[in-house]
């Protein structure tokens, strides 16, 4: 893509930035005019109270330990001032933080009507993902770089497994760390943080109920409870339960998925509260489009159609199941003080047997068989301590954050492996799918498994943001981490281990050119754990040695009345594992460079035009790989260019009437390692509505969404067949979803 092309998409993206160079076209008295304009019409507004929902408000109670954040108001709509609770970034407000931050709350994620993280994903640009085994598997990243099982995710600031299934529902909002984020949470792979906030209980009684339907003719209950127990001060609980069922867009394909949520929280204190989390979710897909695989010299054709039936099979699919179990304590100490201490238990399961299309020629013809090898059981534990706290040294103000995270991870294999042929479907082609029998010898059997290895990681974290002056501030960040990874054969011997420790030092400097301007230089070096070799390598399942990445970001956050905007600079590095044809094995060979820039733009374009927006532009490089045929080339699958802008525009001579658009944007992607194929760029455009009243003397909001308006074919993810670069042969791709319509009903009781 040329720059002039580059200059003209962000252009027309941040075009609404040149209201921050202008002072507002209201005065604050109008602000305040339309803000009671636009909230009259609020759901727990129109029932005369305060608005209790977690992901809405802010816990105004005296003395609360945590000031609860989302949207601060429907006039402020999905502008959000910092992240959920004390921890590892500590307690300031997001405009000071010297990293990129992107936070999506929970009344966002309800008014699209995601019901899945990759959904949910497409309104945060700064973020990619990686399908692995159909939409709900996935490994989320930021900045073009590979993401990990279980080292970029986090459930309330502990670590948890993301390839499995991960319910929307139950969340107040997600927390989006870009780039390398292990000075702040131990070692971690250069992806990013993704930190899932979960719903806390309401101090007022919230009984609200979300009852959903799609063109495909899905259905949805959702029940959102929340409140004190018997009018106690000491015990309070937030209780999500979901059913849905349904045939998606492929004829004979099914989705059925249950989630029980329960938060409970005791307050024995004015200044403690303990928070304990139980959570359950069981998600099955079938008969839904499998994912494509090619080798190098095959040029992956356009995308057909996914609802033709035959790209997947009614009885094959994914049965994934997320056990979650979490505990804090959070203890305000006074004088500024807060500790916070958690731990949490993991169990996921995933039988996994979706169709696997091989592309065999450049004609479309494919070989189809039964996904298998993949881990089917992933457990882990993991711990938080942290204190936060300011002082002053002189004239030195401190903002200090202490503490210490880790996580024991064990990852199962599948003891009986089935043989190609028992598991072979037959051929077919993208213009003709077929239908195929089920194998003789049935699904595979993940039954039996073993222990293929185990994980342990654990670290001290110590942040001290030190302002000089009401401009000038130092921000030093370090984390000193201890890691041991061990692995193990089917017969239970070990065959190979780590154990290694090291710092990973983020320092910044930040100056304040005004009250509401922020701008910063930070450079970070970070440790994480190996990769892990895909199957099919001679050391397939082992985890290399840890190794370490490095990071250069320059940025510019400006708040005002209206408007958040953010823009970055950054250029991000990392060793780079593939499988070395030669002999088999997945090792490092080279290194993967990703120089690039992210903006963002959240707030009020005028006061009925809202805007909830951002870009990517990136440069992603293989460097120093030994083979001139991939050296120097742009990274499989991942695009230059990448935006979304969701606007909303409420119709003022209708209160309570919003119309929504929202344009993705795609650049083209090289479709393997020497760049001689490439797939072309794409856009996706939904257009909905929603609108509150009163039904029955309740306040309810009814949407109404038309998801990929135009019915646009599109891959939606395109990469190695391995995440972490591991090139054993083949190419994956999946297919993005066909126009969909989604309505929806929430009322509140």
């Amino acid at each position: 893509m040329k720059i002039t092309q580059k200059a003209i998409l962000l252009s027309v993206t941040l075009t609404p930035v040149l209201v921050l160079a202008s002072p507002p076209v209201a005065t604050a008295a109008q602000d305040q005019t339309d803000t009671s304009a636009q909230t009259q019409v609020s759901p727990e507004k129109a029932e005369g109270k305060k608005k209790t929902s977690a992901q809405d408000t802010k816990n105004t109670t005296p003395g609360a330990l945590v000031e609860v954040t989302g949207t601060r108001d429907a006039d402020e709509v999905y502008r959000v001032e910092a992240v959920s609770s004390p921890g590892p970034l500590g307690m300031g407000k997001l405009l000071n933080v010297p990293h990129t931050m992107a936070i999506l709350p929970a009344t966002l994620i309800e008014n699209v009507q995601a019901t899945s993280v990759k959904e949910a994903l497409k309104y945060l640009p700064l973020a990619q993902f990686q399908e692995q085994q159909g939409s709900e598997v996935l490994r989320p990243a930021t900045r073009g770089m590979q993401g990990s099982n279980y080292q970029n995710t986090r459930m309330d600031g502990m670590t948890i497994f993301v390839t499995g299934a991960n319910a929307l529902e139950p969340l107040q909002q997600i927390e989006v760390f870009s780039g390398l984020p292990a000075s702040v949470y131990g070692p971690a792979n250069p992806a990013g943080m993704f930190n899932f906030v979960t719903k806390r209980p309401t101090n007022e009684p919230l009984l609200r109920l979300n009852l959903g339907y799609d063109s495909s003719n899905i259905l949805t209950a959702h029940a959102d409870l929340g409140g004190k127990i018997a009018g106690s001060e000491v015990f309070s609980y937030r209780l999500n339960l979901l059913d849905s069922h349904g045939t998606s867009f492929v004829t004979y394909s099914e989705l059925d998925r249950k989630l029980a949520s329960l938060a409970f929280d005791v307050r024995p204190s004015r200044e403690m509260t303990i928070e304990f989390n139980l959570s359950s979710y069981d998600l099955k897909q079938q008969g839904y489009p499998g994912w494509f695989t090619y080798g190098g010299k095959i040029t992956l054709p356009d995308a057909p159609d996914p609802t033709k039936v035959g790209f997947g099979q009614a009885y094959a699919g994914v049965d994934l199941n997320n056990k979650t179990e979490s505990a804090r304590l959070i203890q305000n100490l006074g004088s500024n003080w807060v500790l916070v201490v958690g731990a949490l238990a993991q169990q996921v399961q995933r039988n996994i047997n979706t169709p696997v299309n091989n592309l065999t020629d450049n004609a479309g013809d494919y070989t189809s068989s039964l996904a298998n090898g993949f881990a089917p059981h992933f457990g882990i534990t993991s711990d938080i301590a942290y204190l936060n706290g300011t002082f002053k040294t002189g004239d030195i103000r401190h903002d200090l954050t202490l503490g210490t995270t880790g996580f024991k991870a064990t990852t199962y294999g599948v003891l009986n492996t089935p043989t190609p042929a028992s598991v072979l479907l037959g051929s077919a082609s993208i213009a003709t799918p077929r239908v195929f029998a089920e194998p003789l010898a049935g699904l595979p059997d993940v039954a039996n498994q073993y222990v293929s290895s185990v994980a342990k990681q654990q670290g001290i974290n110590l942040g001290d943001t030190m302002a000089f002056s009401s401009q000038w501030s130092v921000k030093l960040a370090l984390s000193q981490d201890w890691m041991e990874t061990e692995n193990f054969n089917k017969a239970g011997a070990m065959t190979t281990s780590f154990n290694k420790n090291g710092l990973s030092p983020m320092p910044s400097v930040i100056y304040k050119l005004l009250e509401n301007v922020t701008t910063y230089l930070t450079y970070a070096s970070s440790l994480q754990q190996g990769d892990i070799a895909p199957a099919g390598s001679k050391n397939a399942n082992t985890a290399l040695a840890p190794y370490r990445s490095k990071q250069w970001e320059a940025g510019v956050k400006v708040t005002t009345p209206r408007l958040d905007y953010s823009i970055a600079l950054f250029r991000l590095e990392r060793p780079f594992a593939y499988v070395d044809a030669t002999d088999n094995t997945f090792k490092i060979q080279g290194r993967q460079v990703n120089p690039g820039l992210e903006a963002t733009l959240i707030g009020k374009v005028t006061n009925d035009l809202r805007i909830y927006s951002g870009i990517t532009l990136l440069d992603p490089r293989l460097e120093a790989t030994g083979n001139p045929l991939t050296n120097d080339n742009q990274y499989v699958g991942m695009p230059k260019v990448r935006s979304n802008l969701l606007f909303e525009y409420w119709v003022p001579e209708a209160p309570g009437f919003v119309v929504t658009l929202d344009w993705q944007y795609v650049g083209k992607r090289p479709g393997n390692d020497t760049n001689t194929t490439w797939t072309p760029s794409y856009e996706v455009l939904d257009l909905g509505a929603r609108y509150t009243t009163r039904l029955l003397g309740k306040a309810a909001t009814w949407r109404l969404v038309v998801n990929n308006l135009t019915d646009k074919h599109y891959w939606s993810t395109i990469g190695p067949s391995n995440i972490t670069g591991a090139n054993t042969g083949n190419m994956t791709a999946h297919l993005g979803a066909p126009r969909t319509v989604a309505a929806s009903m929430s009322i509140n009781f």
